[in-house]
């Protein structure tokens, strides 16, 4: 299985509406995609465009702490207008020094990690999930992941219980070592999945989150290292890879003897269309959008 990875935090329509698009024409059938009721409908809206009626769609949340709920903030009074955030974006969330396109940013902290002036904050923005999430479910939403890395254990526990109560096929939890310790990781997953049903749980094993930047052997390892932690405890889940995932992750988890049900590709996957569904035209020009659904067919194809 093969997910697209549109961005937790991902609040822009047309590109959602865009990346859904060229990646189910490439053959992609499950897309994760932030929690929000206009972006459910514009995933539609692509996978409609490109003529698929077989689409599953994965929204996500995170408790507090968790950086995929963040977004980049500016500081005017300390910025010195190097520039570094707006050439190092890799999603164009930033269109000048001291302005932040929000639905754009995915809180990856990139930005945050090259201003050499500390200008730049991290700052949390969830979603009324409450309201959202039975929403998602009662119009076709099979999958909810939560992202777990923080530390605040009765935000996790609300937000797992409102998943639950929801009743949805898979629920999904993504985790990585960021924060814990490997045992600490297996503890949590342990109590999470001790209410739902065998092999109804999907564990997103991430590497490093949010780092598939380049497409290489040395920038998936530590997905594939994260998925042997948990395929090692013998759980009933399903081992899903996740952060720095690339066209090489595949075969380094087999090498590795990694049983996996599927590979959840984001930064890399988007970078490697970007240069096509950017484009003004896109909509008009097929040779463009052919260009960029031949790109994601190779990447799914090296997934298989």
């Amino acid at each position: 299985m093969f997910k697209l990875v549109c961005g937790a935090g991902n609040e822009d329509c047309e590109s959602v509406k865009r990346l859904v698009f060229v990646y189910a024409c490439a053959g992609c059938k499950l897309f994760d995609i932030s929690a929000r009721k206009e972006i459910l409908e514009s995933a539609k809206e692509g996978g409609k465009l490109a003529g698929k009626n077989d689409i599953q769609y994965c929204v996500s949340i995170g408790i507090k702490g968790d950086k995929h709920i963040t977004k980049a903030k500016i500081n005017t009074s300390k910025c010195i207008k190097c520039a570094n955030c707006v050439r190092n974006c890799p999603n164009d969330a930033i269109l000048s020094s001291v302005v932040i396109d929000e639905k754009k940013c995915i809180g990856c902290g990139i930005c945050y990690e090259k201003c050499p002036s500390g200008a730049i904050t991290m700052e949390e923005k969830d979603v009324n999930y409450r309201e959202v999430l039975p929403y998602m479910v009662n119009n076709g939403v099979k999958y909810i992941e939560l992202h777990i890395m923080g530390h605040d254990k009765a935000d996790l526990a609300q937000k797992w219980k409102v998943i639950n109560d929801c009743n949805p096929e898979f629920a999904s939890i993504c985790i990585d070592r960021e924060n814990f310790g490997n045992k600490e990781v297996l503890e949590r997953i342990k109590d999470m999945i001790s209410i739902r049903k065998p092999y109804t749980t999907i564990i997103q094993a991430d590497g490093i989150p949010m780092s598939g930047g380049n497409d290489d052997f040395k920038t998936t390892l530590q997905a594939v290292a994260m998925a042997e932690v948990v395929q090692n405890a013998n759980l009933p889940v399903y081992i899903m890879l996740s952060g720095g995932t690339n066209s090489k992750t595949a075969e380094l988890a087999r090498m590795c003897g990694i049983d996996f049900w599927g590979i959840a590709i984001g930064s890399w996957a988007r970078k490697i269309v970007k240069p096509y569904v950017s484009k003004e035209d896109f909509w008009e020009n097929k040779e463009l959008q052919n260009k960029a659904i031949n790109i994601a067919k190779e990447l799914i194809e090296s997934c298989g």
